[in-house]
């Protein structure tokens, strides 16, 4: 059985040089559509300078007027220490890595060893970790069991400090069954009301060419099969050979792909959408001022096994709630418990996207849609409410959810 023996060990400036800038910079990282930190100093701090208004002056022929000083707003990243491991048995170890090399013309398949063999190694295992770190920068929750648990991503920040307050982030909500809207035009409405309702320091900032939209998979497929529909001949190109890119009145369209994760994530909104300035968020990564940071890769002949591990500190956060406009969607309700009892009884519902809702009440309806009893409100916690319904001749079950900003929605659970 063919194996890889040698083992390799990053630390120090090879730690940066070899492994991580080159994950974190480049096209790919523009791609992003966000800030990113790497080995910024200790406490990393997202920094935004306000320009001045007017600094014109009547001239004087001496003395100093002086004026106001710029206004800096600051924010600290906070860091988690991570770990990533991964352990492959050695003979698909050994396939992976050769496949790797052998899709290139100039490489010597006779020799496999040395730069071209750890190159290949270490291409294998950078793509891994910064996958996961673009996905937990989005979705990630410490209180979450599970994946994407090491820190706190954008969508958990955002939707804590969500609000109709003028510190707050603005923030509406979307049907639930976003991409099954029979209206033709519904990506493009989503666009449009974040725009709307986005505050004005946001909407000054467009002429700097730092806008973005940062949206859901179903929203940006959405937007394209929309622009196809157009009756021009521009259109049925584009349709035919594709597009390069999106955008919406000058402002880029980002698909931040990460439908996969969100199925395994019930706690957040299934859609979601952004607008905001690519200043605004950031990724932090550092590894040098941390001791223990390393990336280790090694062959345990023990388990036949080919193991590779990261050390190094990640976080990322939002800067201003002025310079962001949201929209989430894609929460829903289901009947967790057995079936509804027409005397009442205890009720369990499932929430799907719960860390955008407040509160959570329950009626009991007849079949003429009337309410039965009282409504109830429903507790709970990791998306599971629960409360007892009172009344006789229960069909059906009408949860009213209050979302974090205030607003409420409806479901109808039979």
């Amino acid at each position: 059985m063919a194996k890889i023996e040698n083992p390799k060990n990053y630390t120090g400036r090879d730690l940066e040089t070899i492994f991580f800038r080159p994950m974190l910079s480049g096209s790919d990282a523009v791609d992003l559509g966000i800030k990113i930190l790497y080995n910024t100093p200790v406490p990393t701090t997202l920094q935004f300078w306000k320009r001045a208004g007017d600094i014109l002056q009547k001239y004087t022929a001496s003395g100093w007027n002086g004026g106001e000083s710029a206004t800096k707003f600051q924010k600290q990243i906070q860091l988690s220490k991570v770990k990533a491991e991964v352990g492959y048995s050695a003979d698909d170890y050994f396939n992976m890595v050769y496949e790797t090399i052998a899709g290139r013309s100039d490489v010597n398949l006779d020799d496999l060893s040395g730069t071209e063999l750890e190159a290949a190694e270490t291409s294998l295992f950078r793509e891994a970790v910064a996958e996961s770190i673009r996905a937990t920068m989005w979705l990630g929750d410490t209180e979450r069991n599970g994946q994407l648990a090491t820190f706190d991503g954008f969508v958990k920040r955002l939707l804590a400090d969500s609000g109709p307050g003028e510190n707050d982030v603005p923030c509406f909500y979307l049907p639930e069954n976003f991409a099954g809207n029979s209206d033709t035009d519904a990506a493009e409405k989503v666009f449009k009301k974040l725009w709307e309702d986005a505050p004005e320091v946001l909407k000054a900032f467009k002429p700097q060419g730092n806008l973005v939209y940062l949206v859901t998979s179903d929203i940006y497929a959405r937007y394209e099969e929309e622009l196809d529909n157009v009756v021009l001949e521009s259109a049925y190109l584009a349709k035919q050979n594709g597009r390069e890119a999106l955008s919406y009145r000058g402002i880029p369209v980002i698909d931040i792909q990460v439908t996969p994760y969100l199925k395994t994530c019930g706690d957040m909104p299934q859609t979601f959408a952004l607008l905001t300035d690519r200043r605004n968020l950031a990724i932090a990564v550092n590894t040098a001022d941390f001791p223990g940071t390393e990336i280790r890769m090694w062959y345990n002949p023990d388990q036949m096994e080919n193991r590779q591990r990261a050390i190094f500190m990640a976080g990322c956060d939002y800067l201003l709630p002025e310079m962001v406009s949201m929209a989430v969607g894609g929460i829903s309700a289901t009947l967790s418990s057995d079936g509804i009892d027409a005397s009442g009884g205890a009720v369990s519902i499932t929430v799907k996207g719960y860390r955008a809702v407040n509160s959570l009440t329950a009626q009991g309806l007849a079949n003429d849609d009337s309410p039965v009893g009282e409504a109830v409100p429903l507790t709970g916690e990791q998306g599971v409410f629960g409360g007892t319904l009172t009344g006789s001749g229960i069909v059906k079950i009408r949860c009213t959810v209050t979302y974090l900003n205030g607003e409420s929605g409806e479901f109808i659970i039979q």
